[in-house]
């Protein structure tokens, strides 16, 4: 039964051909107008645009009617953009175009920078008019113009003057650089006219012109703080700084309380600051002038007094500045120029235990400031004060060493001690900076410790041998050991190189410990030479029984131990055939070949068991895997004859 003519089929084919016809004009619409705007956009702006395609012409009725779809939607024809159903975007859009490089502006040359040459010719400037001054007053001098009277009242005029004009040129925006300028000529004006006063003339004690030289410099930084200028807080500080030794050198140690004053005086200027030129101008004189102070042998305890005082002051407000950030951060460098002073009063204090106990104060001095030092993240290298002060105190350590055994025979096992203590202290610590400090101490003791060569090479020297080369001998052979052990905790990256040059040279160390024993046991029978060559003897001894554990540990899965073994116990022999053989003679000859031989053929026996018994082991072990299941085997078919 036809259903052709039913109205209702024929209404339901129309209602499809409408709506096929109506979604094609829509899409046809879309497409136009995202051509439309994107042939926009690509006039507006030179930027390329992705391609956008032409609409493709609508289907027909007759086309859309030809074949029913289940669906009412109709498929949109070739070349016609259809965005998906759930999204309304458009159907082209521009494609993303990354902004285009600026170029980097060229570099500004130094003599254009902001102040650069106005500081410049400030400073160049000050200098010539000093220098004029100078030579207007030398002038005047000659031809009879100024007495002492006005040549001192015009150099305190000319001063005044000149601050004056600076303050005035200061009210002007544009007049900083020149009002710093005319400031800081000022100042150094009035030093000198203070050295008239103090040193030319007379007319004023001592005391009385570091007060008044003191009273310009705090009155130069405070001006530098008003007007927030490092130069001239550093042209206040430091003029006063040089002018003191001068004007007391006869009174040194008034000149050196002056200068540890006016460092005290002067720490405030550095809060909420960080001039660091004026740290170097407030710290640097001063330890300096301390540091000669007492090298200069004074008798009185007023050096050391100053010294310690200085120290205190710089270790105090280093520490201080690191853990408050309300107080100015100092330069981690000026720790050990505060502690120098009290290096130099120990080094040259006439007794000893007061030069050892200065040396030690010291050393503590230097270790508080590493320990109590706390360091942010992105700390400045000049601030890193546990690196710089360890480093001191290792040299204060050393110093302090031979100064507590009074030098001579006893201060290599000094050295030697000292330098196994920071290797211990490294390894308990397992710290990286007192490793490199240990490191560093080693290497010297080592140096110093050749020292002992002759006393086991040549057999002449047995009757000078005495108990601290057995120390030295024993100390090293620690040192080694310890500092092979804590290089490779804390640096790995050393090993296994270090370490096992390190090892090694404790193992010839160890020889050494053995001949030197040899020699002082051959000292109380009377028989120094008999004890050489005993102790020669036993040293090739020990170094073949060091070969044959090698061995052994070679055999446990070391990779190195083995070849190390082989090369110990070559030396030996060598040693043997070279050495033991020209100069051992008698009953040691042959104790010392019998033993060597005897040791070499239990190393070989023993190591060709070892080796058989490891290989047999690694053939009869069953290979790792999973435990073998339950096998199911079938039942079989037929009879299984049986086997012959």
């Amino acid at each position: 039964m036809s259903m052709s003519g039913d109205p209702v089929l024929e209404r339901v084919r129309a209602i499809e051909d409408d709506f096929a016809d109506a979604m094609s004009r829509m899409y046809t619409v879309g497409n136009e107008l995202a051509t439309l705007r994107a042939r926009l956009e690509t006039e507006a702006s030179p930027a390329q645009w992705t391609p956008v395609a032409e609409p493709a012409a609508p289907p027909t009725p007759a086309a859309a009617t030809a074949a029913p779809q289940p669906s009412p939607v109709p498929t949109a024809p070739a070349g016609l953009v259809t965005p998906p159903p759930p999204a309304h975007a458009p159907a082209y859009a521009p494609a993303a175009v990354p902004p285009p490089a600026r170029p980097l502006p060229p570099a500004e040359p130094w003599w254009q920078r902001d102040g650069v040459v106005a500081k410049i010719l400030a400073v160049v400037g000050a200098t010539i008019t000093l220098i004029g001054v100078a030579f207007l007053l030398a002038l005047a001098i000659q031809m009879g113009f100024f007495g002492p009277v006005a040549r001192v009242t015009s150099g305190a005029l000319l001063a005044m003057g000149l601050v004056g004009a600076a303050a005035l040129v200061r009210r002007r925006e544009a007049g900083t650089v020149g009002a710093l300028g005319l400031a800081a000529t000022g100042i150094a004006t009035a030093y000198l006219d203070v050295l008239a006063v103090t040193r030319i003339y007379d007319w004023v004690p001592l005391a009385g012109g570091m007060v008044i030289a003191g009273l310009i410099a705090l009155g130069g930084v405070l001006l530098a703080r008003a007007w927030d200028s490092q130069l001239l807080a550093v042209v206040a500080v430091l003029g006063v700084a040089l002018m003191a030794p001068f004007v007391g050198l006869d009174h040194a140690r008034l000149t050196g309380a002056f200068l540890l004053v006016l460092t005290i005086a002067t720490w405030p200027a550095q809060v909420g600051r960080r001039w660091w030129a004026l740290e170097l101008a407030r710290v640097v004189p001063t330890g300096l002038f301390l540091a000669a102070l007492a090298l200069a042998q004074e008798r009185t305890a007023v050096p050391v007094v100053l010294a310690l005082g200085l120290a205190v002051l710089v270790v105090g407000t280093t520490v201080a500045g690191t853990r408050s950030e309300r107080l100015p951060l100092q330069l981690g460098a000026l720790v050990p120029v505060g502690v120098m002073p009290v290096w130099s009063a120990g080094v040259a204090a006439p007794d000893r235990w007061v030069g050892t106990a200065l040396l030690v104060v010291a050393t503590c001095l230097l270790l508080l400031a590493a320990g109590l030092v706390v360091h942010r993240e992105g700390t400045a290298p000049q601030h890193r004060v546990p690196e710089i002060a360890l480093a001191a105190a290792g040299v204060t350590s050393l110093t302090a060493a031979p100064r507590a055994v009074d030098g001579g025979s006893l201060a290599i096992v000094a050295i030697v001690g000292v330098a196994l203590v920071w290797a211990v202290a490294a390894l308990v610590l397992r710290q990286r900076s007192v490793l490199l400090v240990a490191w560093g101490l080693g290497v010297i003791a080592l140096l110093g410790s050749l020292a002992l060569l002759p006393y086991v090479v040549l057999r002449s020297q047995a009757g000078d041998v005495g108990p601290r080369h057995l120390v030295t001998a024993v100390l090293l052979v620690a040192l080694l050991v310890v500092t092979a052990r804590a290089s490779d905790r804390i640096i790995p990256a050393t090993a296994p190189v270090l370490s096992r040059a390190l090892l090694a040279l404790a193992v010839v160390s160890t020889g050494g410990a053995v001949v030197v024993s040899g020699v002082l046991l051959g000292q109380l029978l009377d028989d120094p030479r008999g004890g050489f060559t005993a102790g020669q003897a036993g040293a090739t001894v020990v170094w073949m029984a060091a070969a044959a554990l090698l061995l052994l540990r070679g055999l446990r899965g070391s990779t190195i131990a083995v070849p190390a073994g082989l090369t110990l116990a070559a030396a030996s022999v060598v040693k043997l055939l070279l050495f033991d053989l020209a100069f051992l003679g008698g009953l040691a000859r042959v104790v010392s070949f019998i033993v060597a031989g005897l040791l070499l053929l239990g190393m070989g026996a023993g190591y060709a068991q070892a080796l058989e018994r490891s290989r047999r082991e690694g053939t009869d072990r069953t290979p790792p895997g999973p435990p073998p299941g339950p096998v199911d085997n079938p039942t079989a078919p037929t009879p299984i004859p049986p086997t012959v």
